[in-house]
């Protein structure tokens, strides 16, 4: 098996919550961008994972995410670890290519303006990055 990591500034939280159990919109919309965030994960393989995503407020690295992204500002960064079945099944250039321009809903719990309701995989707007754990490889 091989492990992966991917962390987003996007809102990706996990609640359960659905317009036909909830009437918190937040809630609903939270969930909304997880299961886009896990369909488009799982267009390839079927991630294998235990936790949902992580959550943690903290300084960004240089270069971790898009310059748009200021290094001395702390950002909300959702982190989610998964494995698949088979070694080489996925990279984190196909994850980069898959996620480009996914629509999502922003405004949440997210500390950035994302104002174009994507994942951007790259360029001065990227919110969302892709690696190996196993090999420190990231998507360039």
């Amino acid at each position: 098996m091989e492990s992966l990591e991917i962390k987003t500034l996007v809102d990706i939280t996990q609640t359960g919550q659905t317009k036909f159990k909830s009437h918190d919109r937040l809630l609903i919309n939270q969930q909304a961008n997880w299961n886009t965030f896990l369909q488009v994960l799982s267009m390839r393989i079927n991630p294998i994972f235990d936790e949902p995503p992580l959550v943690s407020t903290r300084k960004i690295e240089a270069e971790e995410f898009g310059n748009e992204h200021k290094l001395d500002k702390e950002y909300k960064v959702w982190e989610f670890k998964f494995q698949t079945e088979r070694d080489g099944a996925l990279t984190p250039s196909m994850l980069k290519e898959d996620f480009d321009l996914i629509p999502v809903i922003n405004e949440l719990e997210e500390s950035i303006i994302n104002n174009s309701d994507a994942f951007r995989t790259n360029g001065s707007a990227q919110n969302i990055v892709f690696k190996l754990a196993d090999k420190e490889e990231q998507a360039q």
